[in-house]
């Protein structure tokens, strides 16, 4: 393989090379909060265990879009191997074909027959953003669980305000800390949902980044060869 193919099929996998580098930043991140002990506190601060579910919740979704950023880096490699190599079935079983199905129906030889222009453009941006959009609903679920805390935190500081009974010094120190308890609850779980939502975010807006990308260099080759009347799979420079 020479040096030309090894730098498109490198490149073809940037979405999936780009969340492997999130997901070491990430990694490192957590290895520094168990380090000092910060992933402990919380644990035990966190009576509702909410923080830990949202932590769950959050390394599930890491695995989620990474997945959908190797379908992204398969569908990537599946164009430019069809305008590198002008061969339109290899390979065909080991990818997704929605690319090929998108190109095989926009630059049949009879453009008569080729269906509507925006509708298959839809549909393409579609298939290729259905991969990794449920992302972005999963990391705006964890602001909810961590806004849920947040109630439920100052519940507590409530209960114990209603549950108060004498007036000495003790009553006043038990008060006291059961109130911090309850507020401990608020914050952390706010604060673990805010935040591991904010690194959800960014794994979500550089795959819809890819997608984009890869969407609006489909349609360039498409309306490019079939204004041209190329043959399908002709190579053009834009694109490669």
């Amino acid at each position: 393989m020479n040096i030309a193919n090894e730098s498109w099929q490198s490149s073809a996998y940037r979405p999936f090379y780009i969340w492997l580098i999130i997901s070491g930043l990430v990694l490192f991140g957590f290895f520094l909060l168990w380090r000092y002990q910060f992933i402990d506190q919380i644990i035990k601060a966190d009576i509702t265990r909410l923080s830990l579910i949202i932590g769950v919740v959050f390394l599930a979704a890491c695995t989620y879009l990474g997945i959908s950023a190797y379908r992204l880096s398969q569908m990537n490699f599946r164009f430019l191997h069809r305008i590198q190599n002008g061969s339109p079935d290899n390979d065909r079983k080991t990818v997704s074909n929605a690319v090929d199905e998108y190109l095989d129906l926009m630059l049949q030889p009879n453009l008569e027959n080729a269906p509507h222009d925006e509708s298959m453009h839809a549909w393409l941006a579609e298939q290729v953003h259905k991969g990794h959009r449920l992302g972005w609903f999963i990391s705006d679920s964890l602001i909810r669980l961590g806004l849920v805390g947040t109630v439920i935190g100052f519940i507590i500081m409530l209960g114990s305000v209603y549950d108060l009974e004498g007036d000495d010094v003790s009553v006043l120190q038990d008060l006291m800390s059961s109130m911090g308890g309850g507020m401990q609850v608020a914050l952390y779980t706010t604060l673990t949902g805010i935040s591991l939502s904010l690194v959800l975010g960014v794994y979500c807006k550089y795959l819809d980044s890819g997608a984009d990308e890869l969407v609006s260099r489909i349609i360039q080759h498409t309306v490019r060869s079939r204004r041209e009347g190329s043959r399908f799979g002709q190579s053009v420079p834009e694109a490669s």
